[in-house]
């Protein structure tokens, strides 16, 4: 018969990944009080159901994108600032929705900012004109800003640094499932219904979920009455590998040198700058698949509306396999090498480079279907960055994780606004020009070449709020 009280660390190798390498504590009685219950694991369920409401209806104007245009007779470019005007109102509020998280807790924010985004949601399915979609977009991706910030508050807090590689997949995987729901069910939709009711329909879902959120959820293990002890010390305990820092030293989320001086760590971090720019050039070229996509296989491939939103599920679907995958594998290759680089940094360039080579190939597939399942291949690779993401930016924040992760998704959806924006003025140049659609696939190898040299000289041992307790001999 199986002991009960088997060591944590003994199921390393079983597959599970949210198994921590720590033994957990025990008493000689072997009540159940003694183990953990798993409450961490149906919040953090909850919160992935956020992650997919929230791309819900943030994608779902992607596939209506050409039939607004036309609609509403836009041009190119006015159609590019319309898909870029959530990433502008995301982009600048995500260090405030970060504030806001560390100021009041995740629980509060993010029942509030579900509620308003929704809000802003049936405010896009009622304008008539370019400048009410273009605020009500911007406002939707404002309050939408806090999601990110209030999950990496939420990871920090109620789930062990072991597992916070799959933690963060599960996040990130979720969004693009929402995204892939979003483009199948809107291609099939929208010829019925019309965009506009198809909008108001999906507004609904992000309401119901805050009421859920603010009555089930608790900012800390500590405050919620369904987790035992254990599970509290299954949470604080950190992993096989635990280290850069040397017994008493002091620890890395406390800046040696002050409050006052914290906003200069952060900017001199050349960690902090590496995560940032790699943020950048991921979020371009994700934004592609959730803005302007559907709207390239019409153009490029002459594909109906219904079939270029059916192929846009496909890339997708690669991001969701690839975000849970790399998840795993970071959490694996920390706990078997005891280095964060290789953990985090070679698995983020590994995963960005190949993902270039995969687009450039896709430009010599001259059949729509063969294209996409190339670029798909890609963006499977590509997505083993997120978790990596997810992990590095905690590994040098400390408790400071909820602005720093504001900082660094505000410079990279800098990326997500000039991403459509980019595209729109592409596609007109190709259209003027009689130019080769291919030029769209030759500036997203790039894009992605550009962050895996950033990933190559990033360090998530060095903090960015203590930088002089970096680990002996790495830069």
């Amino acid at each position: 018969m199986t002991d009960v009280h088997r060591d944590e660390g003994s199921d390393a190798g079983t597959g599970n990944p949210f198994r921590t390498s720590q033994r957990e504590p025990r008493t000689e009685t072997g009540s159940s009080a003694d183990r953990p219950t798993t409450v961490r694991y149906s919040l953090l369920a909850g919160l992935a159901l956020a992650a997919a409401s929230a791309y819900l209806t943030r994608t779902c104007i992607a596939v209506a994108n050409t039939t607004i245009q036309k609609e509403l007779n836009f041009s190119n470019e006015r159609m590019g600032l319309i898909l870029g005007a959530f990433a502008a109102g995301y982009m600048w509020l995500q260090i405030p929705g970060g504030w806001l998280a560390d100021r009041f807790g995740p629980r509060a924010v993010l029942s509030g900012l579900s509620v308003a985004w929704s809000l802003c949601t049936v405010w896009t399915g009622l304008a008539w004109s370019f400048s009410g979609l273009f605020l009500s977009r911007q406002l939707y991706g404002a309050f939408q800003a806090g999601l990110v910030p209030c999950s990496a508050k939420f990871l920090s807090s109620w789930v062990p640094v072991s597992q916070r590689g799959i933690a963060g997949a599960l996040i990130g995987s979720s969004m693009s499932a929402g995204a892939i729901v979003a483009t199948g069910l809107t291609a099939q939709l929208l010829p019925i219904f019309g965009w506009r009711t198809v909008i108001l329909m999906y507004s609904g879902v992000g309401i119901c979920w805050s009421a859920w959120f603010f009555l089930r959820f608790r900012d800390r293990p500590e405050l919620d009455p369904l987790a035992n002890e254990a599970e509290r010390r299954l949470i604080r305990a950190g992993p096989a590998h635990a280290g850069t820092v040397s017994e008493g030293s002091p620890p890395l989320h406390e800046p040696a040198h002050g409050r006052s001086s914290l906003a200069m760590m952060i900017l001199t971090s050349g960690s902090m700058w590496a995560i940032c720019s790699q943020g950048f050039f991921r979020a371009f070229g994700y934004e592609f698949f959730v803005t302007q996509f559907p709207a390239y296989l019409e153009k490029g491939h002459a594909l109906k509306v219904t079939q270029a939103g059916l192929l846009t599920m496909l890339p997708l679907a690669g991001v969701v396999t690839g975000s849970l995958m790399g998840g795993w594998l970071v959490d694996f290759l920390l706990r078997k090498t005891g280095s964060k680089w290789i953990s985090r940094s070679l698995t983020g360039a590994m995963s960005l480079g190949l993902c270039g080579v995969f687009t450039l190939a896709a430009a010599w597939a001259r059949q729509p279907l063969l294209a996409v399942m190339i670029i798909s291949c890609g963006s499977f690779l590509a997505s083993f960055a997120g978790p990596a993401t997810w992990a590095a930016t905690m590994d040098v924040s400390g408790k400071h994780t909820a602005v720093m992760f504001g900082i660094m998704n505000m410079v990279g959806n800098a990326g997500s606004l000039a991403c459509p924006i980019t595209v729109g003025y592409l596609f007109s140049y190709i259209e003027a020009n009689d130019a080769s659609w291919d030029l769209v696939l030759y500036l997203f190898a790039a894009v992605y070449a550009a962050g895996a040299l950033c990933w190559l000289v990033l360090n998530p041992e060095r903090s960015a709020v203590e930088p002089r307790l970096a680990a002996p001999g790495l830069p």
